[in-house]
């Protein structure tokens, strides 16, 4: 409602600027001029809409820095030009504005092209648009096949343990894509549910997907491709792979192994195990005791009621996880 208030203020006041503009000019009828006034109005309007979402405002600051750098090089060409030009050429004005279009307009150009076509790569480097947030906070995340084919990736993003955003570079998804085109039907498999998890993870809201773009897709080993491309913008690597994590981390590139995380998670006893500990509680069923293991996780043993305040032997039976956390069951050691 604010923003539409706002346009609807400026609309008048395009609409006044035409009409006292009118009477600068000396219009006959000054209605032309507030014509005039909503036209522009409405122009600009139109180029809002069209360049304030996230990706077209990154286009536009990257194309206006590519100018702005093609006209200081422009004329840093010119001056040096006219080092090495005759003095009577310098001194004639038309000769110099001549010169000095030859050179800005093409440099302008060139410029304003290489940093356009890599302006995913600037992203970490320049600080404009959104990317001044991420190179103050967590490096980007770059995903490699197994990742992807894994599918645990997606339940971490969705339970929000990551703060930045994930990129699958354009070489790992034609692997993955060449994997779902394998003869043998294991590997396509695996392909299909790589490129089901890439269309997952775009879809899902609560996660910050997208795919890095390099115009690398055959260019060598896709692993050296995606160390490289890490050490290059400053990212992370995400993967399953024990050789990638081991060759990425000699090469300096910080890596997330989700089977290291899920060995870092994993639960700190097992179905069999046996331990000793104090019953301090009931339980919510009959005939239940609870205690609590070192690390707070909840114990609930059966059959055990009447052991409350004794410090008992206790066996694991099974482990049940909940969103809110886990609670382990087990019965008493006779």
């Amino acid at each position: 409602m604010a923003l539409w208030s706002l346009r609807a203020f400026f609309m008048l006041v395009c609409a006044g600027a035409g009409w006292q503009a009118s009477r600068l000019i000396h219009l006959d009828d000054p209605f032309w001029g507030i014509i005039g006034g909503l036209v522009m109005f409405t122009i600009v309007l139109a180029l809002e809409v069209l360049l304030t979402s996230k990706e077209s405002m990154a286009n536009l600051v990257a194309v206006v820095f590519g100018i702005a750098v093609g006209i200081l090089f422009g004329h840093l060409a010119f001056y040096i030009t006219t080092l090495v030009l005759p003095l009577d050429m310098v001194e004639d004005q038309r000769v110099t504005s001549a010169i000095r279009i030859i050179l800005t307009v093409p440099l302008c150009y060139l410029t304003t092209v290489i940093v356009f076509r890599t302006r995913d790569r600037f992203r970490f480097v320049i600080p404009y648009v959104e990317f001044k947030k991420e190179l103050k906070g967590p490096r980007a995340l770059l995903l490699d096949s197994s990742a992807i084919i894994d599918g645990r990736i997606l339940a971490l993003g969705k339970a929000g343990f990551f703060e930045t955003r994930l990129f699958l570079p354009d070489f790992v998804l034609a692997e993955i894509q060449k994997i779902a085109d394998s003869a043998d039907r294991q590997r396509r498999a695996r392909g299909q549910r790589g490129l089901a998890m890439v269309n997952q993870l775009q879809s899902a809201a609560s996660v910050d997907f997208s795919i890095y773009e390099t115009g690398q897709a055959n260019s060598g080993p896709v692993d050296a491709q995606l160390v490289e491309l890490a050490r290059e913008i400053d990212a992370h690597l995400c993967t399953t792979d024990a050789n990638l994590t081991k060759v990425a981390r000699a090469r300096g590139v910080a890596v997330l192994n989700i089977n290291e995380l899920a060995f870092a998670v994993r639960p700190s006893v097992a179905p069999g195990e046996q331990l000793t500990l104090e019953l301090i509680r009931r339980g919510d069923e009959a005939g239940q005791a609870v205690g609590f293991l070192d690390d707070g996780t909840l114990l609930v043993v059966e059959n055990a009621e009447s052991q409350i305040g004794n410090v008992v032997s206790v066996e694991i039976v099974r482990l049940l996880q909940k969103n809110s956390g886990r609670i382990v069951f087990g019965k008493l050691v006779s």
